[in-house]
């Protein structure tokens, strides 16, 4: 009986080690050492890519920066602009009022010569 449980351990340990060991459709499967050259030799494609892509989001960043600072300088510019325009367009309406007045003066000049003259 001794034999029996022995065997029986043996057998045991035998379909334990058979489901370790690989197959040869397991070993199909298996990565080869082109395969993992080809994997790193894209991995360093990609690294590359991404590196110059960084370049171009850093060159981009910095013209994004450069474009807002270029606004807002726009912005104030405008602001001054109007600003002056506005008083272009209150001294304008002042020089029409004071044309006009002058305008209306000098007919009642006219008017108070011709009355003179025909007076006279």
């Amino acid at each position: 009986m001794n034999d029996n449980l022995m065997l029986e351990q043996i057998m045991t340990k035998i379909n334990e080690m058979s489901e370790l060991v690989a197959t040869k459709e397991d070993l199909t499967r298996f990565a080869t050492k082109e395969d993992f050259q080809r994997l790193e030799n894209k991995v360093d494609t990609n690294t590359s890519r991404i590196d110059e892509l960084n370049v171009k989001m850093d060159k981009q960043y910095d013209q994004v920066k450069q474009n807002t600072q270029l606004i807002e300088q726009n912005f104030k510019q405008i602001a001054k602009n109007s600003e002056q325009l506005d008083i272009l367009t209150k001294n304008s309406t002042r020089q029409e009022d004071v044309i006009a007045t002058l305008a209306l003066r000098a007919l009642e000049q006219e008017s108070k010569l011709r009355s003179h003259i025909a007076h006279s």
